[in-house]
């Protein structure tokens, strides 16, 4: 998420120490750049934060790296900016202390600080809403560019090389069954009822979703979430059983599965917005969701997409909509509600100019 400033940083003149603190997919989008990929274990932070001028994270979790960093900085008095990539889970991200909040909050659109104002309440969300400062999607900025050098050879490479046929049409989808008991779940310390409960759904929506697409006469390329990597990967045995692809998270970027596809469709997953940024058709695949937890998905508040709040058969219409020639025809319009304008990192770099 903070590659696209950390190069704009650099090419600006400042000096830069990189600390990656995702997994090995999510550190892959600094390649290219001098940085460290740091593991979830027992760090001392403030060794390695004191010194600087300031100190930029992502926000990941309170009880992650990034959310560490941003702690050991404020304790040593240094400039602190959290970057929000998703207009939620704040408290999940901020905490409930107004005093661990950064010097700056660098969100996404004017939303995003109503939403932190309501979701951390009172003085914490008062404090949130003074610090922020709308950026736009700094995280997506680099995505025209990307979308314009793929070109039908790179397009052909790729899928070649995952042993899909180019000469097929490509409907992926992206899922995130994580069980309960996986790591990428246990660190970020949410009570196991809520693990399970969140399993259980998206489980369910896999498999709707792979039973839509089968009666349909579909066959899907399923790319998983990587933190579903447990003992057993209960999306690629429903994958397995349907005939489907299944492509590990490793094989190949998301973004690059995007631009390759015909179609994309996922559930509560930010590839709603990738897929749209990209210029995909995109349908979003969102049972039961009440109204107030879409606001992380701006591609379907805008109506920019076409989506589902229900079972069955009506995401047998949002997939029919994606593949059928005949149905899609005003999908590329409506995808213009929610865009980027390729300046979001330059907004973010001057705010970190800002703190000195």
């Amino acid at each position: 998420m903070l590659a696209p400033l950390a190069r704009e940083l650099i090419e600006r003149g400042h000096d830069l120490t990189i600390y990656a603190t995702g997994n090995e997919n999510e550190a892959a989008g600094f390649q290219g750049l001098d940085y460290e990929h740091l593991q979830l274990a027992v760090y001392d932070l403030s060794l390695l934060t004191q010194g600087y001028d300031a100190v930029v994270t992502g926000l990941s979790g309170y009880d992650t790296l990034d959310g560490r960093f941003l702690r050991a900085a404020n304790r040593l008095k240094i400039p602190t900016i959290a970057v929000q990539d998703m207009n939620s889970n704040y408290v999940l991200r901020l905490g409930t202390n107004p005093a661990d909040l950064p010097t700056l909050l660098a969100v996404m659109s004017e939303d995003c600080i109503e939403t932190a104002r309501k979701e951390l309440g009172d003085e914490m969300g008062e404090e949130a809403a003074k610090k922020s400062r709308v950026v736009g999607w700094a995280a997506f900025d680099h995505y025209a560019k990307m979308r314009e050098d793929f070109t039908e050879a790179k397009r052909t490479e790729l899928l070649s090389s995952i042993g899909i046929n180019p000469e097929n049409p490509v409907y992926v989808h992206f899922t995130q069954t994580m069980h309960p008991e996986a790591a990428y779940l246990k660190r970020l310390n949410k009570p196991y009822t809520e693990r399970m409960e969140n399993f259980l759904y998206e489980q369910g929506v896999t498999q709707c979703t792979f039973e839509a697409a089968s009666d349909l006469g579909l066959k899907l390329v399923v790319k998983p979430h990587p933190g579903e990597e447990y003992s057993r990967n209960y999306t690629k045995y429903l994958a397995d059983r349907h005939g489907f692809t299944f492509i590990p998270p490793s094989w190949c970027s998301t973004p690059e599965l995007i631009l390759a596809a015909n179609s994309v469709t996922a559930g509560r997953s930010t590839c709603l917005v990738e897929g749209t940024l990209l210029d995909r058709n995109t349908g979003g695949i969102l049972p039961e969701i009440k109204e107030e937890e879409l606001t992380p998905f701006p591609p379907v508040v805008l109506e920019a997409i076409p989506y589902t709040l229900e079972w069955r058969r009506p995401i047998i219409a949002v997939l029919e909509m994606l593949t059928n020639p005949d149905l899609r025809k005003n999908l590329a319009a409506n995808r213009k509600k929610f865009s980027v304008d390729g300046k979001a990192a330059k907004r973010l770099a001057d705010l970190v100019e800002s703190l000195r």
